[in-house]
């Protein structure tokens, strides 16, 4: 996938993650997801085993992205339905942006 989907995904992603924790908390939050929760996401839908071997998580967080990102743009996945996916109960977010990437490989075309 391409820069410039990762790009637009890491943004996204910011931004629906820093609301959804808004909504939870009652108070304004602004933060960043980090690349380790994003690639272990990867790892928990399967995304992983589908990039090169010796790629570090940055690059396995950005292709996670670029996914969303397109899956947003795409119209196959709404910004209420990532905030709503984030602001789900779990142990870790990780497994919120798994469950979100599942989603959207579900509904790729």
């Amino acid at each position: 996938m391409s820069k410039g989907f990762a790009q637009f995904g890491d943004a996204l992603l910011n931004f629906a993650y820093s609301l959804a924790l808004t909504e939870t908390t009652g108070a304004p939050k602004g933060v960043r997801v980090p690349d380790k929760t994003l690639a272990e996401a990867a790892v928990k839908t399967g995304l992983r085993k589908h990039l090169p071997r010796r790629v570090g998580r940055g690059d396995v967080a950005n292709s996670l992205e670029a996914l969303l990102g397109y899956s947003w743009l795409q119209k196959n996945l709404t910004t209420d339905e990532i905030v709503e996916s984030l602001k789900s109960e779990s142990l870790t977010p990780s497994d919120n942006f798994a469950r979100l990437s599942e989603m959207a490989l579900s509904r790729l075309k």
